[in-house]
């Protein structure tokens, strides 16, 4: 095809943003489903809580394992492949959890197959093709992707439980394995492509238009973007790399906690069941709307400056948190939180394209997962651990603050690094 008559049919990234943010909403089912069926699943076989809980162990490790894999796997053989790939083993792990009768099958169906799948079929392979699609519109394109996941997240669950509640938990998971066969493997066939080159395309769109959209030239710290790409290994021995791992790390440490046992500490303090699910949503609702407003916000401000601000609304939502003793006061925290926690994950998703370009970002980013994975994944069951031995979750949550404070100290200091070429020439001049 040639690139006149690609041009001429308009640019074909957008619709690339449109098909990864249904698969986006999709792969929720693989991060938020097990949580649902869990008590289901202990009632209808027997088990318990604390061996049932090990299948989402595993799937956290396996996810964290894949990801430097994936990375390779995307930059060799393309993201659309990957998305494919991953979400197939994503669908043969919800049809195993809608046959299994026994303890190692779900280890298998949701640990395994589910987290691996997760992993080369999620977040790294349509940020790939996001990134690969868009540099000056990157923040607008991203920020779509992540709020459209979280506007989903607002009636996911709900529909989970309700559907659960009607037709049981078995019709349930295989309705989920319905739409990721449509949406997350068809769909993305069938309308995802790798690269603007393979359509005679180019970032953002035809040569010669206004990629500002007639707007006001952006200022030179909020369009930083590296001039030189770093390959995964030089992107290593950047101080900022480390520090950014050190920033999510801690990040995911205290979140896993916080968002795992969120309800159930709500329902500690006297809230009702209904009104805590109600509540979250007006967090995802708030994350929904703070993730499209960066794409808005990134044109006057660096991503460095939106994810340091987003961390802060989420210092202060957590100390509402602790002293939340009334309703009123569970939905200032929600909105609060919301907004953080919406801003400083769509900023945080924009600064590893910005700051290492987008050749070995699949690379760059797989690796940093194997980090959180691992790290982060340890903050739910210490969370649970204080609970059963205390009582309560509130010196769990004292500790998560002073995590996230840790973090946001990190992220400060984690400035653009300067490519080891671009050193050179500016010793030279």
């Amino acid at each position: 095809m040639s690139a006149g008559r690609t041009h001429a049919t308009g640019f074909y990234g957008w619709i690339n943003v449109a098909t990864a943010s249904i698969i986006g909403v999709v792969g929720g089912f693989y991060l938020i489903s097990f949580g649902y069926l869990l008590p289901y699943l202990v009632r209808d076989f027997g088990w318990n809580r604390g061996d049932v809980s090990w299948a989402a162990t595993i799937n956290m490790i396996a996810m964290g394992i894949c990801g430097p894999i994936a990375g390779f796997f995307i930059v060799k053989y393309g993201a659309r492949r990957s998305i494919l790939f991953g979400n197939l083993l994503g669908l043969a792990g919800f049809l195993v959890i809608f046959i299994h009768t026994r303890l190692w099958e779900l280890f298998l169906g949701y640990g395994l197959l589910i987290g691996v799948g997760a992993g080369f079929g999620g977040m790294l392979a349509t940020t790939t093709i996001i990134n690969n699609w868009f540099v000056k519109k990157r923040g607008l394109a991203l920020s779509i992707f992540l709020g459209s996941g979280g506007a989903a997240g607002m009636f996911m669950g709900p529909a989970i439980m309700e559907m659960i509640e009607r037709a049981g938990w078995r019709m349930t998971v295989l309705t989920m394995s319905g739409f990721v066969l449509l949406f997350a493997i068809i769909s993305p066939a069938i309308f995802i492509k790798n690269k603007p080159e393979d359509l005679g395309q180019v970032p953002d769109g035809p040569e010669g238009s206004d990629p500002s959209g007639g707007s006001k030239p952006m200022p030179p710290k909020a369009a930083y973007r590296t001039s030189v790409d770093f390959s995964a290994a030089e992107a290593m021995r950047t101080k900022s790399f480390w520090l950014l791992i050190a920033y999510f790390c801690l990040n995911m440490l205290a979140m896993g906690a916080l968002m795992t046992h969120q309800v159930a500490y709500l329902m500690d303090i006297g809230v009702k069941a209904t009104l805590a699910g109600f509540a979250l949503s007006v967090m995802s609702a708030m994350m929904t709307l703070s993730q499209f407003s960066v794409g808005y916000f990134g044109k006057k401000f660096s991503m460095h400056s939106i994810a340091i601000g987003g961390e802060c609304f989420k210092v202060l939502g957590l100390a509402i948190l602790l002293l939340t003793s009334s309703l009123p006061f569970v939905f200032v925290y929600m909105v609060v939180l919301g907004m953080g926690f919406g801003a400083a994950m769509a900023a945080t998703f924009n600064i590893f394209p910005n700051y290492f370009g987008i050749s070995s970002y699949p690379k760059i980013m797989g690796t940093a997962r194997l980090f959180w994975a691992f790290v982060g994944g340890a903050g739910a069951p210490l969370a649970g651990y204080v609970r059963d031995t205390v009582g309560s979750y509130l010196p769990a949550f004292r500790v998560a603050i002073l995590v996230v404070i840790l973090g946001l100290v990190f992220l400060f200091f984690a400035k653009a690094p300067v490519h080891p070429k671009l050193k050179g020439e500016s010793a030279t001049h």
